[in-house]
């Protein structure tokens, strides 16, 4: 009898060990397991690299006005002369091409406990590199909203200097962009910061490429070459060319080019003074916010 309680009085306390642990860990694992299927805040939209697409539309258009030049001089008969344009052609659609793929890309923001994590990865593989980042709450110095040609998009700067994008949502290649939705996960951001104790910097008007001296410069080398297809646009409707093959559309597209870029200028720059101004009447800690 004596020999019995010994033995259970030494069993008893590490099987109720063995119980106690086993119960911790499902506990524990249960808790990961409903941790990971929770849904972060996130977001994600169409990064459209629009400095990218016009420049890579320009050098195409320089390859092509190259390529049949170097054809009319090195032809002497059409049937010669036929197949160099056909390659001129060729190589300024996959010029284009490239370009504009190169240009699309995907960027999405999580917001975590401390920190928001970034990815930005090209849309179609193999057309750009990819990009990870976790910045944490205390390394984020301004928010900003800066213009992409017709659409708004959320910036953060953070104190090593990096610049991170996140476009407002959409659908399609040329969707109508929610500033609202966008406004809505830039709150969310903020509210985040102070439930972490971090001080969130306020969500400003930027300066993007297309505010600065080189963005206005392209635009204005753009508005300038646009200004010769109105020209050719009145001589074909002149010569009878809108009878034929649609020319009537086409025309009125080429007349109105100068327009659409022009209003972009317009907006850039009305874009441009109004950020130098409020910051010229910043104070100077406020001024870095400003960029």
């Amino acid at each position: 009898m004596i020999a019995t309680c010994v033995v259970a009085t030494g069993v008893e306390p590490a099987l109720i060990r063995i119980r106690l642990k086993f119960r911790s860990r499902l506990v524990t694992e249960a808790f990961m397991i409903a941790f990971a299927s929770m849904d972060l805040p996130s977001h994600q939209g169409l990064y459209r690299n629009t400095p990218l697409a016009l420049v890579g539309l320009l050098g195409s258009i320089a390859v092509l006005v190259g390529g049949v030049a170097a054809a009319l001089q090195t032809s002497s008969t059409s049937d010669e002369l036929f197949p160099l344009v056909i390659t001129a052609i060729g190589a300024f659609v996959l010029t284009f091409i490239a370009s504009v793929l190169a240009a699309l890309r995907r960027h999405r923001w999580t917001i975590e406990a401390d920190a928001v994590q970034v990815e930005e990865r090209p849309l179609v593989p193999l057309t750009g590199r990819r990009r990870f980042r976790r910045v944490p709450f205390s390394e984020i110095v301004g928010f900003s909203l800066v213009q992409n040609m017709t659409e708004e998009m959320l910036t953060i700067a953070t104190r090593d200097g990096d610049t991170f994008v996140l476009p407002a949502p959409g659908k399609g290649l040329i969707p109508v962009p929610d500033k609202a939705q966008l406004g809505a996960f830039a709150n969310g951001l903020r509210a985040a910061m102070a439930a972490a104790g971090v001080e969130a910097p306020p969500v400003v008007e930027g300066m993007g490429f297309w505010n600065r001296p080189a963005g206005l410069a392209l635009l204005g080398i753009a508005f300038v070459a646009s200004l010769a297809l109105p020209v050719i646009a009145l001589w074909g409707l002149w010569e009878g060319a809108s009878v034929r093959n649609r020319g009537g559309e086409a025309a009125a597209i080429m007349v109105m080019l100068p327009v659409g870029i022009g209003w972009l200028i317009r907006r850039s720059w009305q874009r441009r003074r109004s950020v130098l101004r409020a910051m010229r009447a910043a104070t100077p800690k406020d001024r870095h916010v400003l960029h």
